[in-house]
């Protein structure tokens, strides 16, 4: 049994000590606000895409994938922000909150932590199906957030379908994915030097978006909405990654795939949240909490998680 903790330790334990040491180093001045910004421009248009190719051109998806995969992801997500929503509305009366609340509780952080998780888990083909997971469920996260936010908004203009669908259609990763889906289908093998290129870059993303979603961690403070961020931190950190382990299991996913589902339910909110949360007139103040309490506890819930799949010989 302890040798299934280490295992779990050292999957988890390197992606936060890389986000602790963004954050220390951000705390120390090493970074400024601009080269956060900067780096994670960097990460999210070149880097990950790269790192996105490199797995997907050597990918066996007859293998690794299936029509159910696919349908459970894309289900999985519909259920579980229909269902938050659907109870939250209930509680939370101030608007603005509700629709941070909602976000927080379903939006996944696929990409920076999301991502190397699964290469620590899995290796490559682990990136890959991951991969997939990214390509269904971005889509629908970029819609629902949108939904959801809007609907809760105080101000009352209205985001056209155009407008979802450019942000869909031009988000570099899904460029990278799609493209790479193809390229792999056709047996596409890239020359060896844009090869060692893209496997440079590929070892360059995981580390700096850590250390980049570690330096962009902010606290601020206590007030009334405090418990809302806590509590949308819990279900997107300790709810959701059972709710959606457990209907994996009782539809007979098993190994990675099963691995694949408890990351996408288990990872914190995405950064990406708090940025649309602002743009589209939600409450900031609970978007930023709701992202930093969720990485905090997701330190702990996923290393249980992983420790209790792999002690039951599930992954």
């Amino acid at each position: 049994m302890i040798s299934h903790f280490i295992f779990s330790l050292n999957v988890v334990a390197p992606i936060f000590l890389l986000i602790g040491l963004g954050y220390l180093l951000k705390k120390l001045g090493f970074f400024t606000e601009k080269f956060i910004s900067c780096g994670n421009k960097f990460v999210f248009y070149i880097l990950l895409p790269a790192s996105l190719w490199e797995s997907l051109f050597s990918a066996d998806f007859s293998a690794i994938a299936s029509v159910g995969f696919a349908a459970f992801a894309i289900g999985a997500t519909v259920v579980s922000f229909v269902a938050v929503w659907a109870v939250a509305r209930f509680f939370i009366r101030e608007k603005q909150v509700l629709g941070v609340f909602v976000q927080g509780a379903f939006r996944s952080n696929m990409v920076f932590v999301g991502i190397p998780l699964m290469r620590n888990l899995a290796g490559e083909d682990g990136v890959a199906l991951f991969a997939l997971i990214v390509a269904l469920v971005m889509p629908l996260y970029n819609i629902f957030s949108i939904l959801v936010l809007s609907a809760c908004a105080e101000s009352d203009e209205k985001i056209k379908l155009k407008t979802i669908a450019l942000t869909i259609i031009k988000n570099p990763l899904i460029i990278a994915i799609t493209s790479g889906f193809i390229l792999s289908f056709l047996n596409f093998q890239p020359p060896e030097m844009f090869a060692r290129t893209l496997s440079d870059l590929s070892r360059m993303a995981g580390p700096l978006a850590l250390i980049c979603l570690g330096g962009g961690i902010t606290f601020l403070g206590v007030d009334k909405k405090f418990k809302y961020a806590l509590i949308s931190a819990g279900l997107k950190v300790v709810v959701m990654p059972i709710a959606f382990t457990l209907a994996a299991f009782a539809f007979g996913f098993r190994g990675t795939e099963l691995a694949a589902f408890m990351v996408l339910g288990g990872t914190s909110s995405a950064v990406a949240g708090y940025t649309m949360a602002v743009q589209l007139g939600g409450d900031g103040y609970t978007a930023a909490n709701i992202i930093l309490f969720s990485t905090l506890i997701s330190a702990v819930t996923l290393t249980l998680f992983i420790y209790a799949l792999t002690a039951l010989c599930l992954i």
